[in-house]
């Protein structure tokens, strides 16, 4: 059963229900999701608090697929080479 959890994000407080377990990681979700529109407020002070939000969640956004697409790229690097390695101890 999810408990409920509030968190806040530039200053606004918010109730979430949460997986069992899981309050840690939506605590640090939430912290790297508030900094990242306290970086956009700083840059764009007039912006709505929507507008703040949506620029916020899409750097975070962009960057896990980054981070995802590198991540892809070395399990495929290490695939050849475990392929190479292996074609070359049989030979």
């Amino acid at each position: 059963m999810n408990q409920e959890l509030t968190i806040t994000l530039l200053d606004k407080t918010l109730s979430v229900a949460c997986p069992p377990g899981r309050s840690a990681a939506l605590l640090e979700s939430a912290k790297l999701l508030n900094e990242q529109m306290l970086k956009v407020q700083r840059k764009k002070p007039t912006a709505s608090l929507l507008n703040v939000a949506l620029i916020a969640a899409l750097n975070v956004s962009y960057e896990l697929l980054e981070h995802q697409n590198r991540h892809s790229v070395d399990d495929e690097s290490m695939t050849q080479l475990s392929e190479l390695v292996s074609q070359a101890l049989l030979n």
